[in-house]
C-alpha cells in the first residue's frame, strides 16, 4: 500500500518559502530595536570628554598646582619649564600662554593663591614671646616653602618685584612693643633685625634640600637643628635679667 502523498507538493514548498520570508521580514524590526544600544557608548564618551575638558578655572588651578609641585621636586635653582608644567597638568601647552601669557604671570597667580593663608598664619603669632614669634614665622614660611621659591624666581627673572616682607609694619610694631617691655635691647636695629631674620628664612628654604643632600642630614633633623641655632642667635637681642 502506497504512502499517502500531499495533493499539491508545490503548495507545501511555497508555504515553506512564505514561512522563511515571514522570518526574514522580522529581522529588520529586530535590527531597528538594537540601534538604541549605541547611545550609552555615546554618553560615556561625552562624560569622558567632559572630565578631561574642565572649565578654565580648573585648568588654571591645575597648572598652578603642578608648577608648585615641580618647584618642590626640582628646587628653585632648576627654574620652571612651562612645557613640563603643561604636560604634568595634562593641559594643552598653548593654553598656558593663553591663560597666563608668560611664566611670570603663572608664578604670580600661584603666589597670590598661597600668600593670603601664609600671612594670616604669621599674624596669628603676634602674642607669642620675642624668640618664639620669630621662630614660628620661620616654621610657617617653611610650611609654605613653595611661595618662597615662587617669589625668588620672580626676583631672579628681574621683571617683577614681589614684596619680600609684606608684614613689615606688623613686625616692627611688635619689636617696638618688645622694647617697651624691655624684652630686647633698646639699641636693637629693628629693620636690621627683620631683614636678617627674613633673609635667613628665605635662604634656608631655598638651599634646604641641597644642604640636606650634601651634608647627608635628613630634612627633619636639619630643620630641628637649624631651629635650635636660630633660638640661640636671637638670644643676643634679649635683655639680660636684672639681678635681685
Amino acid at each position: 500500500m502506497k504512502p499517502n502523498t500531499p495533493n499539491n507538493p508545490d503548495k507545501e514548498v511555497n508555504n515553506g518559502k512564505k514561512a522563511d520570508k515571514t522570518t526574514t521580514k522580522s529581522k529588520p524590526a529586530s535590527s531597528t530595536k538594537t540601534k538604541p544600544t549605541s547611545k550609552p557608548k555615546k554618553n560615556l564618551d561625552s562624560n569622558t570628554t567632559q572630565r578631561k575638558t574642565t572649565d578654565r578655572a580648573g585648568r588654571e588651578y591645575a597648572l598652578e598646582q603642578k608648577a608648585l609641585e615641580l618647584l618642590r621636586k626640582n628646587g628653585v635653582l632648576a627654574g620652571l619649564n612651562l612645557r613640563e608644567v603643561a604636560d604634568q597638568a595634562d593641559v594643552n601647552r598653548g593654553l598656558v600662554y593663553h591663560y597666563f601669557g608668560s611664566r611670570q604671570e603663572l608664578l604670580r597667580a600661584a603666589l597670590k593663591r598661597d600668600v593670603k593663608q601664609r600671612l594670616s598664619e604669621i599674624q596669628a603669632t603676634g602674642k607669642l614671646p620675642f624668640k618664639a614669634r620669630i621662630q614660628q614665622m620661620t616654621r610657617t614660611m617653611l610650611a609654605h616653602d613653595e611661595s618662597i621659591q615662587l617669589a625668588t624666581l620672580l626676583l631672579l627673572d628681574g621683571i617683577d618685584k614681589p614684596s619680600i616682607a609684606p608684614l613689615h609694619d606688623h613686625w616692627i610694631s611688635g619689636f617696638e612693643s618688645d622694647k617697651e617691655l624691655e624684652l630686647i635691647e633698646d639699641d636693637t636695629d629693628l629693620d636690621g633685625l627683620l631683614a636678617l631674620t627674613t633673609a635667613l628664612s628665605y635662604g634656608y628654604i631655598i638651599f634646604r634640600q641641597a644642604i640636606s643632600e650634601e651634608f647627608k642630614i635628613p630634612l627633619s633633623d636639619l630643620d630641628y637643628r637649624v631651629d635650635a641655632v636660630l633660638e640661640k642667635m636671637l638670644s643676643v637681642f634679649e635683655t639680660e635679667p636684672e639681678e635681685k
